[in-house]
């Protein structure tokens, strides 16, 4: 099983729906086994598949006190082969948590996942980060293999990017396995300043997708109407390039 943190620490990216698209196309298209783990406290992931946040979240996960199995933790989606790990607002109080607990709980979705991992239910475990280097976040980048960066592409994602890509490197102190997948351009536009910015980010030698998710109303929409892009309007631009990204990601093993 494969680890995949969706990260960026700038908000309005399309990190959310990145995460979901990305995971539904592995399911319903691919059919591969996917676990989508929601670490971010708002929780857009968990409501966009109706999942319980009430019952097992990624908190309690991170506390220790979860079942690494269907249906004590994960649960179910709509969509076949695609199960969810969810996440409430509850999980921000972790960040406030005395130290020697703050530090056991950097290594449990660790453990959890390496628990799943024997049991060879999941292809890939594909993680929705939070918009910050918080307690979850952490935590998931020690249980990750890989980080996708989407972004948007103007002069603070450029600059922000910088610094994450220095908080990655500072996580391969405690998570020898993490690399950088690729940049994933989203919003992408045929304008002279997107253009401009899209050649500087590729010229600058970190690895970059070839796919770009073009910007279209229709993402917004299918927020509303919670389905993923490949059902609620599978010609749209943004649709067929997140098929794209996930055809990509299979070639490059």
């Amino acid at each position: 099983m494969k680890t995949i943190c969706i990260m960026n620490l700038k908000g309005g990216v399309g990190k959310t729906v990145t995460a979901i698209n990305l995971a539904a196309v592995l399911a319903a298209q691919h059919g591969k086994r996917v676990l989508l783990i929601d670490a971010d406290h708002q929780g857009n992931t968990s409501t966009f598949f109706g999942a319980d946040q009430d019952g097992t979240t990624l908190r309690e996960v991170l506390l220790g006190e979860a079942e690494p199995c269907w249906p004590e933790s994960v649960q179910r989606t709509a969509y076949e082969n695609l199960d969810i790990l969810p996440a409430s607002m509850s999980l921000a109080e972790l960040d406030a948590a005395p130290k020697p607990e703050y530090a056991q709980c950097l290594w449990r979705l660790r453990e959890f996942l390496l628990a799943v991992a024997e049991d060879d239910t999941y292809d890939f475990a594909i993680i929705d980060m939070p918009p910050a280097f918080s307690l979850s976040a952490r935590a998931a980048l020690v249980a990750a293999d890989e980080v996708i960066v989407p972004i948007k592409l103007d002069a603070f994602s450029i600059d922000g990017m910088a610094e994450l890509l220095r908080q990655i490197a500072s996580m391969r102190k405690v998570n020898e396995r993490l690399t950088l997948a690729g940049v994933l351009i989203t919003m992408w536009r045929n304008v002279d300043v997107v253009n401009q910015a899209e050649k500087i980010l590729r010229d600058s030698g970190v690895p970059v997708f070839s796919t770009t998710v073009r910007r279209t109303d229709i993402v917004d929409e299918c927020t509303f109407q919670r389905e993923p892009l490949y059902l609620y309007s599978p010609r749209s631009a943004a649709s067929v390039d997140y098929r794209r990204l996930a055809e990509e990601y299979l070639e490059r093993g």
